[in-house]
């Protein structure tokens, strides 16, 4: 592996050089920020070690010039105490890692070790990629709007990665369907892709099923347990609503994510895995950190590739195209249609749940339909307030909570089936209700 060394005290960049590669590292050395990233250009380079403090272009400076060059390089900074605070802000633009002067040597080796971990499977990827038979993505993730084609460019490149992501996005948007897309066109496809719903178990149980537990380690656990993140070694694990879990699980979690290292619950055995972490959430992390709800180191580790999905509402072109696939998909698409003023109602509406309650919808007219051709007044079975989407004065937010009320009255308040009507998932309906003082 190849590490780029930037340090302007030559005694202090001497040792380090030493060290490292008597560990195995085929190191390059330079004396001032200009000349690290000269290097850069010119060396194949999978880890840069370089000083806060220098001459001639600082740390931060090295670091921003090196993710113009390859955003996939690994950078950790070597910084003093009082620069604890600058440290911070270069792991913001992007740096993997800081270490504290006077440098540990182990330390930063463990630290380099774990960036190596997370890199290997990006090494070998070069030689298997092109013999990897790639997924048609047009047809797996359906849109032809420019902010889809956006979403999927992002993905073809990342897709070969090992950099962890971060998918946001409203409910119902399809952050699944993408992770699983990735992890279908990785070099970790042959292997298992683990999908976690965080906001479905409480601490406890979360804690146990993301890390496994010992047999005896609380009441129930009658025998040992493999956690999701040793079932998804050496392939991908899915975090979905990761907004919602606790403080006690974001501090274990981002051990995880800097170091692959665990341990389950009730042992003091660490465990090591090979895994690429896909983190979704429906909210606003940026705004989840600031009211000090979600720790904001790990937002920056889970934050290293971001990819936002639109709401269904920001692209409507798309909805003609969804329609006709969800009916091909029901094996009616040459039996059953849309009238034109039925399918203008369905692209004005403005679809809260997006794509699900579109499929949903669409699944609930071809059962419910009497003829061959769903007309206006079939929407009004699926759609129960028709106002909804047109152009009027009241708010987005407004209009969500009237339609989730009508709907929670049409099921005389049964959440489970008002969750299915919908097309959201009945942890997001309760949320919303709870939101809206329902």
């Amino acid at each position: 592996m190849h590490l780029l060394l930037v340090e302007d005290n030559q005694n202090q960049r001497e040792i380090l050089a030493g060290f490292l590669s008597k560990n195995g590292f085929d190191v390059i050395s330079a004396e001032d920020g200009e000349a690290g990233i000269r290097l850069f250009k010119e060396n194949l380079v999978d880890i840069v070690i370089t000083d806060f403090r220098m001459p001639r272009k600082n740390g931060l400076e090295v670091l921003q010039a090196i993710r113009r060059i390859n955003p996939l390089a690994a950078v950790i900074i070597i910084t003093a105490f009082s620069d604890v605070n600058d440290a911070v802000s270069v792991i913001k633009e992007g740096a993997m890692d800081y270490i504290l002067k006077p440098i540990n040597l182990q330390e930063l080796l463990t630290k380099i070790k774990a960036i190596r971990s997370q890199i290997k499977v990006e090494k070998e990827s070069s030689s298997v990629m092109d013999k990897i038979p790639q997924l048609n993505i047009s047809e797996t993730f359906i849109g032809k709007s420019k902010k889809i084609m956006d979403v999927l460019s992002i993905v073809q490149r990342v897709a070969d990665k090992s950099a962890t992501m971060l998918i946001s996005g409203e409910s119902g948007t399809g952050k699944e369907m993408i992770a699983e897309m990735i992890h279908s066109l990785s070099p970790r496809r042959n292997n298992k892709l683990v999908i976690v719903s965080c906001a479905a178990l409480p601490d406890n149980l979360l804690e146990s099923e993301l890390f496994g537990h010992l047999r005896g380690s609380f009441t129930g656990a009658t025998s040992d347990r493999k956690g999701r993140f040793e079932e998804a070694d050496g392939g991908t694990i899915f975090l979905d609503e990761i907004g919602d879990i606790s403080p006690l699980i974001q501090v274990k979690l981002l051990r995880v994510v800097q170091n692959m290292t665990f341990e389950p619950v009730g042992s003091s055995r660490s465990k090591t895995v090979d895994v690429r972490i896909i983190a979704a959430t429906n909210k606003n992390l940026s705004d989840e950190v600031s009211t000090g709800n979600f720790r904001e180191d790990l937002y920056y580790r889970l934050n290293v590739v971001p990819l936002h999905l639109p709401p269904l509402r920001e692209r409507k072109v798309d909805i003609p195209l969804l329609i006709e696939h969800f009916l091909t998909d029901l094996k009616v698409k040459d039996k059953i249609s849309f009238s034109a003023e039925a399918l203008l109602k369905m692209v004005s509406f403005n679809w809260p749940g997006n794509i699900r309650q579109l499929q949903n919808t669409v699944t609930r007219l071809v059962t419910l339909t009497r003829s061959d051709l769903i007309t206006l007044e079939d929407l009004t079975l699926a759609l129960p307030d028709p106002k909804l989407g047109s152009a009027d004065d009241q708010s987005l937010v407004g209009r969500e909570k009237d339609h989730i009320k009508n709907i929670l009255d049409d099921c005389n308040g049964n959440q489970v089936k008002a969750a299915k009507m919908l097309g959201i998932h009945r942890n997001t309906l309760a949320r919303k209700i709870k939101e809206f003082n329902l």
